[in-house]
This record gives C-alpha cells, sequence and structure tokens, in this order.
C-alpha cells in the first residue's frame, strides 16, 4: 500500500507532518539510497529502504494516540530540547510511553493553550490553513486603540522580515474584537486560522500599539482552558478529540464558509429592504408609474405589544419646571440683587 512519505515518517515518531516536509525539502531524507527533495513522494513501507538522517526508518507497530491539552505560562519554551538549558513543555508533561509533541507554537513570551498528541494527523489538520480551524487569542496592547486602527487590522497588512530569514507577506484579515478600551490598554480577542511568525504582534505593533500580554484561550472554539490553572494539563475528553476530528475536517469548513456567505447574503437583502421601504418603490420614467418590486420591496413589520400604544399615548410629558396642571408657566428669574 502506498503511502506520503512525510506520513510515514510521522507515524516512526519523527515529528510532525509540516516538520516530516520541511526535513524531505532540505535533502535530510533518502528513499531507496537517492536523495528525494520534491513532494509528494509515494512509498511502499514494506518493500521500501527509508533513511533520514542515516537512521534506518523501520515500521512501527501501532500505538495507542494520547491527546493533552497544557496551560504554557509564560518563559517556558515550545520545543523539544533548548541548548541553554531552559524549561520547555515536556518538563510540564507527565511521562508517558508514547513521544508527544506539539500542535502548533506559543512565544515565550505568550502563555495559553498548547495541545500535545503524538497524531501526526490530527496535527497536520489543525495547523493546515486548508481546513480552517480557528485558534482564540486574548491580547493587551499599550494605549487606547481607536477605531480606525482596529478596521484597518482587520484588514490585514505588509510585514516586513522578521529576522532576517523571510520574505515580506501579506497577513490576512484578523477576526478582532474589543472586549475593553481603557486610557491605558485596550484588550482584544483575535481570533486566526494560520499564525505566522509573530503575526499579531507584528500587526498590532505596525498600528502603532505594543503588545503587552497574549492568552491563547481557545481552539476550535470549544477545546478551552476551563479548569487548567497554569503549569497544568490534563487529558482530553473522548468527546473532545471527536470535536477537533470534526472542526478540522473539509465537509465542515465548507459548510461553515456556506453558513457565513448566507447570513452576508440575508444581511445585504435586510439592508436592501430597508432602503426601499425608506425611500419607497423605483419609478418607472418611461410608464410614469410605480415599478413591481413585491418580492424585495416589504416594508417591516413593526411588532407592538398590545396596550403599547395607549401607555404612551397617556403617559404624560416630562419636565422639571413644569405645573401639575394647567398651561405652561415660565419659571420667574429673580432680579439681579434680590435674594
Amino acid at each position: 500500500m502506498k503511502l506520503r512519505l512525510q506520513k510515514f515518517m510521522a507515524d516512526c515518531g519523527v515529528g510532525s507532518r509540516r516538520a516530516c516536509e520541511d526535513m524531505i525539502l532540505a535533502g535530510k531524507v533518502r528513499v531507496n539510497d537517492e536523495v528525494r527533495t520534491k513532494l509528494p513522494v509515494l512509498i511502499d513501507p514494506q518493500t521500501d529502504k527509508i533513511t533520514v538522517d542515516e537512521r534506518l526508518l523501520a515500521v512501527l507497530a501501532p500505538e495507542s494516540q494520547v491527546y493533552y491539552i497544557l496551560n504554557k505560562p509564560k518563559g517556558i519554551l515550545v520545543t523539544t530540547k533548548d541548548p541553554a538549558g531552559r524549561k520547555t513543555v515536556y518538563d510540564l508533561m507527565p511521562k508517558v510511553p508514547q513521544r508527544l509533541f506539539s500542535v502548533g507554537r506559543l512565544d515565550m513570551d505568550a502563555r495559553g493553550l498548547i495541545l500535545m498528541t503524538n497524531d501526526g494527523e490530527l496535527a497536520h489538520r489543525l495547523t493546515h490553513p486548508r481546513y480552517g480551524v480557528e485558534k482564540t487569542y486574548i491580547v493587551q496592547v499599550d494605549g487606547r486603540m481607536a477605531s480606525p486602527a482596529v478596521e484597518s487590522i482587520k484588514k490585514g497588512a505588509w510585514l516586513g522580515p522578521a529576522d532576517g530569514t523571510d520574505k515580506p507577506i501579506r497577513t490576512g484579515g484578523l477576526s478582532v474584537r474589543v472586549l475593553a478600551r481603557e486610557r491605558r490598554y485596550t484588550l482584544l480577542e483575535v481570533k486566526l486560522i494560520e499564525a505566522k511568525n509573530q503575526e499579531v504582534g507584528r500587526v498590532l505593533a505596525k498600528a502603532g500599539h505594543k503588545v503587552r500580554d497574549i492568552l491563547r484561550v481557545a481552539i476550535a472554539e470549544k477545546i478551552t482552558l476551563k479548569g487548567l490553572a497554569p503549569g497544568q494539563c490534563r487529558p482530553l475528553e473522548a468527546w473532545e478529540v471527536q470535536w477537533l476530528f470534526k472542526a478540522s475536517s473539509p465537509e465542515f469548513h465548507e459548510s461553515k464558509q456556506a453558513a457565513t456567505q448566507a447570513w452576508y447574503e440575508e444581511k445585504e437583502m435586510e439592508k436592501e429592504r430597508k432602503r426601499l421601504a425608506k425611500e419607497g418603490p423605483p419609478m418607472d420614467t418611461a410608464a410614469n408609474e410605480p415599478i413591481n418590486t413585491a418580492e424585495l420591496w416589504q416594508p417591516p413589520v413593526r411588532k407592538v405589544k398590545p396596550g403599547a400604544m395607549v401607555r404612551a399615548v397617556l403617559r404624560p410629558k416630562r419636565g422639571w419646571h413644569e405645573p401639575a396642571r394647567g398651561p405652561r408657566v415660565p419659571r420667574p428669574r429673580p432680579r439681579y440683587g434680590q435674594l
């Protein structure tokens, strides 16, 4: 049975599927003593000889899939090993026989939700932008962010090279919602599908607001940090694993896009109906009579509770200087010098 090379490597515990793709493109993988640097590469694990950095890969017995969620504190690295000896997320995980890797990354100064698993298929589906899995962040920035700055962030921005290692990129529009706006800081809710290299911090810094704190609170909306203190972890429940597979399926992503498009079209039609109700139906200048637009022009029906109009008519006008009865009498003003 033919398999993709990166999937076979991920099943053997080399790393995530995306990391295996990078290793293939870098020329570190040989298939039958031949370097393959172009994807896709299909292999037969029973007959082909696969080596990674001169290490032969053997077909491993299928191991049980495990899924953990970790609340990463600040100052913890998301990496397997650190040459400087700093603390990593693996120091916070329990000892399990499976080889775990992180789904995505968080910067050292960022905190929040990290998913740890040995399931390369699920890790690929959660990180690839084609599947449209959203990650939710709570971001605190310096200063009071005005509405025009928020709107500019939603449209995206051009980012220059980061550390001289990559090319300028055009970020997609971010889903941003203002949670709190104070004089010294602004609290935002940001949703991303694919987070490039420090994308959130760089986009906000370009808008003139430095990021003070960033917290990832959810993956696929339902997987949250509820009940987890910083530094704690727990295994995912069965329904959470099923939801991650469902939320990362192409069918779910397509249905979500279709629902969003239908919602947008309904909003546009509602705007058009309100405009026609205000202006009236358009006139046919040639025949000098209204055009029949019964399908589009539908005056909005105002729902009034029984007795509401009666109460509105009988409600007296409020005025602090008006007498209880009789005509309105102007308030007398004392002359200058009178007490």
